[in-house]
This record gives structure tokens, sequence and C-alpha cells, in this order.
């Protein structure tokens, strides 16, 4: 089965730009005069007066503003607290600032803290109970793609269990947005893509996953016959899941006409599994409305999930590879173009390369074609 991109190597699209804007040392003094007249209020109000969550919020943007974002987070955290303490949990007000801190934890690059806040905002806008709106759907949408680049680069040893927690979720999700009365390819067609992805991963690590019983050996009796339990389940999530794409993915493209995306995601879900007669064709119908789409390749999968925290360690280095991608989706003929010696990451980038599948280029013809790609990877283990 090929390897799905984003478990082993991330794509980098271009180097992060630093801000260039200058701060003003005198404004940076003033704001931490706010900061200690607040914890000078806070000593004679008490820790928990209503009155200081704006404030801490306030102080909170004001660090956002100067650049300041480890200190914005601990405000936006102490605001919050105090928001929720005195006004309830599912006040717009907190979830705008729950918002805005997940925007700093974002900058920070903190993985761990952005999953908890994120799965909280969800939770406390719906959890995808209730009707959909753009801003609830774009919260679960954030949250899920942050869990599936968590279960993608992280052991499924003991957590098998949130695995299927969650596939049991998105699935139920999807379901109740794609089926029945209250059915709307408005919503569908995003949250199937979310389940499409989970599918890959499913795919790709249950096999070799189940198969590895050494590291098993040393565990109690009891830990392993749960075990055994949860990779049941997972291995008929895995002998299914090819079905239960094109299947998923069948359904969402007849509530709608037009459904390019969608359609485009069923031919390289089979592309994936080696059905190339079945994905040509709808290749070829695709590229005669918009060659562009394959104009280069791109590693599966593509477009089912936004942007998310890179997870790669804060040393890893960034490599450059050229090489061919074959009509069968395949790369081959690897050169390293970095400046960079050749080092242990850029050998695993080049066998995980190896490892995926591409979908392919087309001619003017519409006719799958090998071509030459260059482009920069990080390992992400």
């Amino acid at each position: 089965m090929p390897q799905p991109l984003g478990m082993y190597v991330e794509a980098v699209k271009g180097e992060v730009l630093l801000s260039d804007s200058i701060i003003d040392s005198v404004e940076l003094l003033a704001h931490e005069q706010r900061v200690q007249e607040v914890v000078k209020r806070q000593v004679t109000l008490g820790a928990y007066h209503e009155s200081l969550s704006e404030t801490w919020l306030d102080l909170a943007h004001d660090a956002v503003r100067l650049e300041q974002p480890e200190s914005a987070a601990r405000f936006f955290q102490q605001g919050l607290h105090n928001l929720r303490l005195n006004a309830g949990l599912t006040t717009k007000g907190q979830v705008e600032a729950l918002s805005d801190w997940i925007g700093v934890l974002r900058r920070l690059g903190d993985s761990d803290a952005l999953g908890e806040q994120l799965r909280y905002r969800y939770r406390i806008t719906g959890f995808g109970m209730s009707d959909w709106t753009e801003e609830t759907l774009g919260y679960a949408l954030e949250y899920f793609d942050n869990q599936l680049a968590r279960f993608a680069t992280t052991d499924w040893l003991a957590n098998e269990s949130a695995v299927l927690r969650f596939e049991r979720h998105l699935k139920g999700v999807t379901e109740r947005s794609c089926e029945g009365e209250k059915s709307s390819a408005a919503w569908c067609g995003a949250l199937v893509k979310r389940r499409l992805h989970l599918l890959y991963l499913i795919a790709f690590a249950v096999e070799p996953f189940v198969e590895d019983r050494e590291v098993r050996g040393s565990l109690p009796s009891k830990f392993l016959a749960d075990r055994s339990v949860y990779d049941d389940q997972l291995v008929a999530l895995e002998r299914n899941a090819y079905q239960s794409g094109v299947r998923m993915l069948e359904d969402a493209i007849d509530l709608a006409e037009g459904q390019v995306d969608l359609e485009l995601a069923l031919a390289d879900w089979r592309w994936y599994f080696g059905r190339r007669g079945a994905a040509r064709d709808i290749y070829r119908d695709l590229h005669q409305m918009n060659p562009g789409m394959f104009r280069t390749p791109k590693p599966l999968p593509h477009g089912l999930t936004g942007s998310v925290v890179s997870r790669a360690d804060d040393d890893a280095f960034v490599s450059t590879y050229r090489f061919m991608v074959t009509e069968r989706g395949r790369a081959k003929d690897f050169s390293l173009v970095s400046p960079k010696v050749e080092d242990s990451d850029a050998n695993r980038i080049r066998k995980a390369l190896r490892d995926m599948r591409f979908r392919p280029s087309l001619d003017s013809e519409g006719e799958v074609k090998e071509h030459e790609l260059t482009g920069q990877y990080r390992f992400l283990r």
C-alpha cells in the first residue's frame, strides 16, 4: 500500500517570513506597566473578579500587536478562564477570544495546546450535533484537520481506541450531513474529504501496525486482550476502506452537480489503490474542463484538508529533491539539489517519496505522461 503524504514527510511550500515590523521599546514598557497594574488590581479585587476578564483579553491583543506571542497566549488563557467562570461556557465573546488564542498558538507552533483548544471550541459550538453554519463547520474542520495530522505522525500503539473513537465520530457527523432530509452538499463535501483522509491513513497504517507484535510481548495479558479487540475493529476498517471511500464519494457527488473537487478526490482514491483505468477515465473528463489541474503531479492525498501546524522537529532539515514521476504515479531517478550535504533526513525523505503515489500529469490530449518534479520536503518522525 502506498504511503500517504503527511505520515513521514510533509511538503514545504516556502520559508516562513519573519515579521519585519519594528516594535517601539516605549510601547513595550508601557505594556509591561499595564500588566503590573492589572496584577495589582487582581490582588485587590480577587483573582476572578468579572471586570478582569476583558482587561486580560485586551492585554492579550496588545501582546499580539507587539509581537509577544508567549505573553499573548498566557493572557488569553487568564482572560478566558475568568470569562468562563463569570459568563458561562458558550458565550459569543468566549468563542471569539478562544479563536484569537488559537491563532496565537498556531504562531507558536504549540501543537498539543492547539489541539486541546480546537477540541474545546468544537465541543462548545455544537460538537457536530446541531445544524451547521459556516462558522461552526469551520471550527469543526480545523479540529478534524489537527486530529488527522496528529494521527498521521504518532504511533498508534496505545492510541487505537482514540483512532476508533475519532473514526466513529467523524463517520457519524459525515452521515448526518450527507444522508437523509438534512443532507446538504454545502456541508457534506468538506466532511467527506476529512473522512477520506482518515481512510488513507487507515489503509496504510493498520496492516503493519497489527502485525507488529514484538513491542506488545512485554505488555500485561489484559492489556493485550483489549488491544486485540481494537485490532479486529481496525482490520475491519482497513479491509473495507476502498469500498467505503468509493461509496461515500459517489453518494456525496450525487447530492449536487459540478462537484469537481469530489470527482477529483474519487479519481485520486481509485488511482491510489491501483485502479488506474477507472481513475484515468475521470482524470480525462476533468482535464477537458480544466487542464491546469494536471499540469504537475501531486502527492496523495491532496487537497483534502486545510493547512496545519507542522509536527516536524524544530531542527528538522528541509531537503530539495528533483525526481521523475512515472506514468503510474511513482517517483524515481532522485537527485538531491539542496545545498546541504546529504544527511539521514534526506535519505529518509527519498525513501518515503519512493513509497508514495502521485496524481499523474496529463499531456494536452489528456493522456498520462512522465513528469519531472522538484519539491521541498521535511521529515516528520
